[in-house]
């Protein structure tokens, strides 16, 4: 018994030792946003010359298959905004572009079984919750809200497995845009995101949560900007970096939209029998009356919390509707 006695007691104490390598993955990064005189065309081909002001964000680490090592391929990413979104322009080199995954062009699609880049954001800072915004070769538009770091979801999360409770929301889509393009160097992705997309605190200076990550689908790698416990997913906001620089406008907090409802009715107890002359001729005739309303009515959006939006309407015109 002695021995299993050892042997145990060596396993239990190589395994704080172990998990304490695979923690230690020194300070978060910091990156920086520039403001943007003139706003880039969002075509995916990054040459306009607004990108030439930003600071480069590189360093990728590999958290899959060899964490802690540096990323296989380059990345290069930059930040821009201005009063109205935020722009984002990842250039993704690949020394074998043929080997570059595309895949679905459908939204929210899996990103599992292609080449991909996202992106996470913490608007508020509480290094709980985050806003995800990511794409494909193919373009792809895929975005969705972490909640409580993610808990119970990894990075890949089907459309049906992310509800809220799951710790990652996939059905939440915001208005944003997104283009790719691909050459004989890689893949690159360009971004707008406005900021009546996002929920954060006081206009102003900001300081966000930033986290970027890296697919490559070829070599089952996924890497990150700022590195995360392998036990850990690209959802563990607490080890996201930090996003300074960003001035963003005040917030409003609540949206109305009103609008108006017309009708019209016919009351054709009011019309006159045809007279059978006219059977075979052309003839004017009472048609009946007519009758008009007008009705107001109006929807409110009132945001909350960062996952939060109070939906209020009254007097709904149904045809706008939308169907999910």
């Amino acid at each position: 018994m002695i021995p299993v006695v050892a042997l145990l007691a060596l396993v239990a104490l190589a395994a704080p030792v172990a998990w304490a390598q695979s923690a230690d993955l020194g300070p978060a990064p910091r990156a920086l946003a520039a403001r943007a005189e003139a706003a880039p065309r969002v075509d995916g081909v990054l040459d306009d010359p607004a990108w030439a002001s930003a600071l480069v964000i590189s360093g990728f680490m590999q958290h899959e298959p060899f964490e802690g090592r540096p990323a296989s391929e380059r990345t290069e990413v930059r930040i821009l905004f201005d009063q109205d979104a935020i722009y984002v322009g990842a250039w993704l080199y690949d020394a074998d572009p043929t080997g570059i995954v595309r895949g679905e062009t459908r939204r929210d699609a899996r990103i599992d079984d292609t080449d991909a880049f996202l992106i996470v954001l913490d608007t508020y800072h509480d290094r709980q919750n985050a806003f995800v915004f990511g794409t494909t070769p193919a373009g792809i538009e895929y975005d969705g809200q972490v909640v409580r770091e993610g808990t119970g979801s990894g990075i890949q999360s089907l459309r049906q497995q992310g509800g809220a409770t799951a710790g990652f929301n996939l059905n939440w889509d915001g208005s944003w845009e997104v283009a790719t393009s691909a050459d004989e160097q890689g893949w690159y992705a360009e971004f707008r995101i406005p900021f009546s997309t996002l929920r954060y605190g006081q206009g102003g200076e900001q300081t966000w949560g930033l986290n970027l990550a890296r697919h490559i689908r070829r070599r089952n790698e996924q890497s990150f900007w700022s590195p995360v416990g392998r036990q850990f997913t690209l959802w563990r906001v607490s080890s996201a970096g930090t996003l300074d620089g960003i001035e963003a406008p005040v917030r409003r907090t609540v949206q109305i939209t009103p609008y108006s409802l017309a009708s019209t009715s016919k009351d054709y107890a009011s019309v006159a029998p045809v007279p059978e002359e006219c059977a075979r001729l052309s003839c004017r005739f009472d048609m009946g009356s007519y009758a008009g309303d007008v009705a107001l009515g109006g929807d409110a959006k009132l945001g909350l919390t960062p996952s939060l939006t109070l939906d209020l309407t009254y007097n709904t015109d149904f045809a706008q509707v939308e169907v999910d």
